[in-house]
């Protein structure tokens, strides 16, 4: 029987609320958790996700077997093995608790500055009396880092500090150690191209499809779809044919062959743009680095809207224009402030908030900003385009 991931979290967390092991309440059974392998692993079980209609579903077996698991699992607090990663290892469940620790003592110390002796800030390397970085308490850790998950539960409850290192149960990391195992597992078994068989990058041949993602070479997915002709050109997206299946074409945007799944439109002027992947329709629909893409401006032109009025969708105004703003150097350091992020204001400007890397005495609540007024950003907007105007067609 397949269940809604809804039902399969509310299963979950019932059978482990009482457990030393718990699952964790926000576990992620979205779309996304199914990219890698088409598998979510909950404690040292692997649950497939199932896609039907455009739906995710979960089969319930697999789900009651996962919290059996976990509600049966012996966990003895007295036996406790270290969570520290060694000097030589790699990405692991370790190394991860130790770089959510590293990153909140960061954040924290950006916040309220450094709490140690001495007149510079500290390098985060010595650990205080919690066994944290400068002034990062454990209340503070918790309330960042509480809800983040390993292999479907949340770690924080259970780890413990020495005065010298961290420890946890014994059981429970030999429970992560056989999670991470049985990932590498999936995440090979899921790097084989689905059409001939040969090894490739996840990450860039995973594609999502009407039934799943699946793994498809770059020979392979252009032998099983075809480059797009542009035949949609100035065609409403709401007038499409259910039977115009994006699927038949391959992505217009990715420079190499990848099968689409959607047709792309431009939602200020409601054009079809051409067929493209799940990743660059995501991209698109975030604004967060599509137009860094090779030919993305270009894309977003194929709206005809657009290509009218020589502008871009305003959620891609940021990021257009962010590199070719020239920012003036922190006065108190004389290193020059990176972006971390632009926003659209009501009257067409870009505000971007500044990160010094050099300085962080200021609270972020008082970091420093750069307004690019509206003016400016359609005449940088302008100039992106007509560069990508003379750009060879994709």
């Amino acid at each position: 029987m397949l269940i809604s991931p809804q039902e399969a979290r509310r299963i979950l967390t019932e059978r482990t609320a009482n457990c030393l092991v718990r699952v964790a309440p926000d576990l992620n059974l979205s779309r996304y958790a199914f990219q890698s392998s088409n598998h979510v692993v909950i404690g040292d079980t692997a649950v497939r996700g199932y896609k039907h209609k455009q739906r995710w579903r979960l089969d319930l077996r697999e789900i009651e077997r996962a919290a059996h698991q976990l509600a049966s699992l012996d966990v003895d607090l007295e036996d406790l093995v270290t969570a520290c990663p060694g000097p030589a290892a790699g990405a692991s469940w370790r190394s991860r608790i130790a770089s959510w620790m590293d990153q909140a003592a960061y954040v924290e110390q950006a916040e309220r500055g450094c709490s140690c002796e001495g007149s510079g800030r500290c390098d985060l390397s010595e650990s205080n009396a919690e066994g944290l970085g400068c002034g990062l308490t454990w209340e503070g850790f918790a309330e960042r880092c509480g809800h983040h998950v390993i292999a479907g539960t949340n770690p924080l409850h259970l780890l413990t500090w020495s005065g010298r290192q961290w420890m946890v149960p014994a059981a429970y990391a030999a429970l992560l150690d056989r999670s991470e195992k049985l990932e590498r597992q999936l995440a090979g078994q899921a790097s084989l191209c689905s059409g001939c068989g040969i090894e490739v990058d996840v990450w860039e041949h995973r594609t999502s499809s009407a039934t799943g993602f699946t793994t498809l070479c770059t020979s392979c997915a252009a032998a099983t779809a075809r480059p797009y002709p542009g035949h949609l050109a100035g065609v409403v997206y709401a007038s499409l044919s259910k039977r115009s299946n994006a699927d038949a074409f391959l992505c217009c945007v990715c420079p190499a062959p990848r099968r689409a799944l959607y047709w792309d439109h431009c939602h200020e002027h409601g054009f079809v743009r051409g067929p493209v992947c799940a990743s660059c329709n995501t991209t698109e629909a975030g604004g967060w680095s599509f137009t860094d893409r090779p030919h993305g401006v270009r894309h977003l032109l194929r709206c005809a809207g657009c290509s009218r009025t020589g502008t871009l969708p305003p959620h891609h105004h940021a990021r257009a224009i962010r590199n070719m703003i020239d920012f003036e150097p922190h006065p108190d350091c004389g290193q020059v402030p990176r972006p971390r992020w632009g926003r659209i204001q009501e009257d067409g400007s870009v505000r971007f908030e500044l990160d010094c890397c050099q300085d962080r005495s200021l609270p972020a609540a008082e970091g420093l900003s750069f307004v690019v007024p509206a003016q400016r950003v359609q005449s940088l907007l302008r100039s992106l385009i007509e560069g990508a105007s003379e750009d060879p067609p994709a």
